[in-house]
């Protein structure tokens, strides 16, 4: 499948698998068509840390190669076991923008067989607005997605109607540890520093808020998953969204939950109640670019969309 003006081509067959290969993890969801309706089969996610030692320099590192190939031997299993029809894989930021992304993609069809289909920021952008509005009830009230990656981020203001603007960064969790080098635990001369940066490399975001006024702030899984089960773990509640493709945060909550993260250690986040090994080395550089997103638009309400970047892929099926 090719995409072509926004959407990939129909399919006829009715089963699909799709990986979103992304900077950490590579994330499959498998889904059957009935009636126009997708049923979500299975889901997994591996990770892969595909920046991991070289995001800076725009180099996959031998491990890291590795890793993805593995992962995604590992998901050609579990595809032919489902008996899926059509495959769809993309590959984003961190494939994109490396220097040995051809001999990366050719090693990867060598030993896998699977094709990956990179996409700009500006369509991954689109592809997760896709899959929020897929997931939460935006409505005409002008809100900003937040997909915080781990080689780019994506700000996408826009409505349930339209996209009124949208721009991807190279400001992803991943990339920013290895521009900032933090201590354990962050300190404020660091955060300082990282918040001088994104004041410099946000390029247009500000004028975009002044001239939208986004009233609601929609982070779209990832990072935001983990801060509502942080969260609800406190409050025995976390059932609220294991079912559920979005969550309501109590800001007042939120930001008690990130006065924590900032204070921690490495070590001391992994034995946090909700927390996901896979997020621990990320999530408080992923909070202050929240944080910072927040106090840089005044927005007082946040939501979690579950659905990302493959449930829009999945919606832009044909």
């Amino acid at each position: 499948m090719k995409f072509r003006n926004g959407y990939f081509t129909k399919i006829d067959l009715m089963k699909v698998a799709i990986i979103d290969c992304g900077t950490n993890t590579f994330n499959l969801l498998i889904a059957e068509n009935h009636d126009d309706q997708w049923k979500h089969l299975y889901r997994n996610k591996r990770v892969v840390k595909l920046g991991s030692g070289g995001i800076i320099g725009r180099v996959i590192a031998e491990e890291p190669v590795n890793k993805a190939v593995e992962a995604l031997k590992a998901y050609k299993k579990i595809i032919v076991k489902h008996k899926v029809a059509k495959t769809l894989i993309v590959g984003t930021s961190a494939i994109r923008d490396a220097k040995n992304r051809y001999a990366f993609l050719e090693k990867v069809k060598k030993e896998t067989g699977f094709s990956i289909q990179l996409i700009t920021g500006a369509t991954e952008a689109k592809l997760i607005y896709k899959g929020v509005c897929e997931a939460i009830i935006i409505g005409e009230e002008t809100s900003l997605i937040l997909d915080i990656g781990g080689g780019s981020v994506e700000f996408i203001i826009c409505n349930d109607k339209k996209i009124y603007w949208k721009k991807s960064f190279r400001l992803g969790a991943a990339r920013l540890i290895e521009k900032i080098q933090p201590s354990d635990p962050i300190q404020l001369s660091e955060i300082k520093k990282l918040n001088t940066y994104l004041n410099e490399n946000l390029i247009g975001f500000g004028e975009a808020v002044a001239k939208f006024k986004p009233k609601k702030l929609i982070g779209s899984s990832g990072s935001f998953g983990t801060f509502a089960a942080l969260i609800l773990n406190k409050t025995e509640d976390l059932n609220l969204i294991r079912s559920k493709t979005q969550y309501q945060f109590n800001l007042k909550e939120y930001k008690t939950l990130h006065k924590e993260l900032v204070k921690s250690t490495y070590r001391e986040r992994l034995i946090m109640k909700g927390m996901l090994r896979m997020r621990a080395d990320m999530i408080v550089v992923s909070s202050l670019l929240l944080t910072f997103a927040l106090s840089k638009t005044g927005i007082r309400k946040l939501h979690l969309s579950t659905y990302a970047l493959k449930e829009g892929l999945l919606m832009s099926i044909q």
